[in-house]
């Protein structure tokens, strides 16, 4: 791709007048619209959701088109790949001896503006004025916004020079194969444990901080090195058997529940709940089909008996 090197330059290649880009980027607070997001399996823990409205979310899918999917992403990339799954991540780890699963703390909010400014002039060699540019209309309150279409792909390209090239060697070099789901790092083999640390310092290279032990508001440690023979998860897909990734009982579980829970709830809220319950029904299917089709015959007598 031609490098960017002005802001007229820019404008054309997404279509968009460069002064209402510019107009955006001075100050896009008025394009987000912001909510609280409550973790499930974590009540204590509150994520700030940032979407943009219509015609800076739009930007922002052509930037993704016209400026970001034109650089590269290793194979062991799987997170925000068109084609690429939290399935063809986990598949990559399937009956290995040990996994080790890691990842960065709070990563969005670590992403500073800054930090992204530089990547998009030192790495995809932006010009100046247009790195500002970008940088102001893919970042929000100095930060990469949760929500935002960019997000994922500017994570990709700000992981890729620092993360994913360095680990690609080391991993060879050691007999293991590593993934990454966004932030989420897996590293499988006969003994991954030596690159923890590498992965610590190529991400801290970045001003990430990665997740070293169990915090309050977690109920599992971030870190963690599993051998076989006891359950391996991977981007909430167990990974211990090698004939494929399968959804774990607590999973499955709280499905279950979830079914049983239905007789407390009336009106739109049963509506939304019935929903989400076929959703991760339909979800389960395609990793356990058997367990599938027995929830499914659990919910139909649930209904009927009500």
């Amino acid at each position: 791709m031609k490098p960017l090197l002005s802001k007229n330059d820019f404008a054309r290649r997404i279509g968009i007048p460069r002064e209402r880009l510019e107009a955006i980027a001075a100050d896009v607070r008025p394009h987000y619209r912001q909510w609280p997001l409550r973790d499930k399996k974590n009540p204590a823990k509150v994520r700030q959701v940032r979407s943009p409205l219509p015609e800076l979310k739009q930007i922002q899918r052509l930037i993704i088109e016209h400026v970001l999917s034109s650089f590269a992403l290793s194979p062991r990339v799987h997170g925000g790949v068109r084609g690429r799954s939290t399935r063809s991540n986990a598949e990559q780890h399937l009956g290995q001896p040990c996994v080790a699963t890691l990842d960065v703390r709070e990563f969005y909010q670590h992403v500073r503006h800054s930090i992204v400014y530089r990547m998009f002039r030192t790495e995809l060699g932006v010009g100046r004025d247009v790195a500002r540019l970008l940088t102001r209309l893919t970042t929000y309150l100095d930060e990469l916004p949760r929500g935002a279409p960019t997000s994922l792909a500017v994570a990709n390209l700000l992981l890729k020079v620092p993360v994913d090239q360095p680990l690609s060697v080391e991993a060879k070099r050691l007999s293991v194969t590593p993934t990454r789901f966004v932030d989420d790092i897996a590293i499988s083999g006969k003994d991954p444990r030596p690159l923890i640390n590498n992965v610590a310092k190529m991400l801290s290279s970045r001003r990430l901080p990665m997740y070293r032990a169990k915090a309050k508001v977690q109920s599992k440690s971030k870190l963690r090195i599993t051998p076989n023979c006891r359950p391996q998860e991977i981007t909430g897909l167990l990974v211990n058997r090698s004939g494929g990734p399968s959804v774990s009982r607590e999973r499955r579980d709280r499905v279950r529940a979830a079914i049983c829970g239905l007789q407390k709830l009336a009106g739109a809220e049963r509506e939304r709940a019935l929903e989400s319950i076929h959703g991760r029904i339909q979800y389960i299917g395609q990793f356990n089909p058997g367990t599938a089709k027995r929830l499914e015959r659990y919910l139909r007598s649930k209904l009927s008996a009500h």
